[in-house]
């Protein structure tokens, strides 16, 4: 304390700042000790999680290299759906285009027939005109 930076203050300021600073340090340790302790109770919990884990697998499935075929058939098994999935939606595209190809060579046919139909219909008045004129 004889640095002199605390030539201003009375002995008993700075026994309660050094009183402060033990009260700090003290302060400090507990919560280190305390963090401690929550992180080792955390890491037993994880082993146990974790221990429990393994033997629920191997309960389940055999053992572990069982488990690990059965998540590698199922990711395979995913990769091949989703390329199946890729598929039918490029599938979906064609048919919806080949549908509205169909709903306007529909509507062009209707029309032509609607055409014909009034040619035809046309066609008989004047014929008919025709016969009695002819008569």
């Amino acid at each position: 304390m004889g640095n002199g930076n605390s030539k201003g203050l009375s002995v008993n300021a700075k026994t309660i700042i050094l009183i402060l600073l033990f009260l700090n340090v003290g302060f400090t340790m507990k919560m280190v000790k305390r963090y401690q302790t929550t992180k080792d109770a955390g890491y037993m919990r994880e082993q146990t999680f974790k221990e429990q884990m393994e033997k629920r697998v191997q309960k389940a499935f055999g053992s572990a290299e069982e488990f690990s075929k059965i998540v590698e058939e199922a990711s395979r098994q995913k990769v091949e759906a989703e390329k199946i999935a890729e598929v039918l939606k490029e599938q979906d595209i064609k048919t919806k285009y080949l549908n509205k190809k169909l709903a306007e060579a529909r509507v062009k046919l209707l029309s032509e027939r609607k055409h014909l139909q009034e040619e035809v219909q046309k066609l008989r008045l004047e014929n008919s005109k025709l016969k009695k004129k002819q008569k």
